[in-house]
């Protein structure tokens, strides 16, 4: 494990990032702090108001004898999803009204963002990656779109699902990707498609990527990590050089093994 407090380019960058949050982020988070201590008060009256009222209405429905009746029963069901709904209303409209407040200050401090709530990265590059399984549904939350040392980079929060019904009309939902994703322009120049995995161990051998060709590494502790494809041997070996490779390990290193996936193409990471 890398010894991030003990290293001087790390200690630097919190310094300035303490200071940029004094001077820029503080006054920012007080004024997000009046408006969250006001939709938690709005939040605490519904929920009062809740709990106040759908026993009342638990009981009207229990001392008319109609419990069994279906009609009651979806009665009982829809005021639950409503109240739901009511008690989220202050969460979200807090979260819509502080996060574009919060999120693009924040981002500016690694270099000029622009912050989009609730935005995702095009499909056609999370699809031409191979990196995910199929799915038909992309959510987000937070997404940052800027430049960072004059690389264009998009970094979003992306949730991939794959829906659909069984035969008797249920809706089926499939978690595919629950994460983050970074979309970068690379200053290479490139034609060809190189796709970095996650080591599978032994089970390597039974996962092939179509038209991609298993790419073996001199970097011993590079490959323990990660299993490379690629249509192109000589390209791919020009891509992931020793610096690059470097610094992807310590990427895993920082997120303490976590699944860390990427592919170059169209010159594109």
């Amino acid at each position: 494990m890398i010894e991030y407090h003990k290293d001087k380019e790390y200690i630097d960058l919190k310094q300035k990032f303490n200071d940029y949050y004094q001077t820029d982020l503080l006054p920012i988070l007080q004024n997000s702090e009046r408006l969250r201590i006001k939709y938690l008060c709005g939040f605490v009256v519904l929920l009062f108001l809740s709990l106040c009222f759908y026993p009342l209405i638990l009981k009207a429905i229990l001392t008319n004898g109609i419990y069994a009746d279906n009609t009651a029963l979806g009665f009982v069901l829809s005021c639950s999803c409503l109240i739901i709904l009511l008690l989220g209303v202050p969460v979200y409209t807090y979260k819509k009204k502080a996060k574009p407040q919060i999120m693009p200050q924040f981002a500016n401090f690694f270099g000029t963002f622009t912050y989009q709530y609730q935005s995702t990265i095009n499909d056609r590059y999370l699809r031409a990656s191979g990196l995910f399984a199929e799915y038909n549904q992309n959510m987000g939350d937070d997404c940052f779109v800027g430049a960072y040392n004059d690389v264009k980079l998009t970094v979003a929060e992306e949730q991939l699902r794959y829906l659909k019904r069984d035969f008797r009309n249920n809706l089926i939902k499939k978690n595919v990707f629950d994460g983050v994703c970074v979309l970068l322009e690379m200053n290479k120049t490139f034609s060809g498609r190189t796709v970095v995995l996650q080591d599978r161990g032994m089970f390597n051998k039974l996962y092939k990527i179509r038209d991609l060709q298993n790419v073996k590494l001199e970097d011993s502790v590079f490959e323990k990590y990660f299993e490379v494809y690629s249509d192109s041997q000589i390209e791919a070996r020009y891509l992931l050089t020793a610096g690059f490779m470097e610094r992807m390990l310590k990427l895993c290193d920082l997120f303490e093994g976590k699944y860390i996936q990427f592919c170059f193409q169209n010159n594109t990471l």
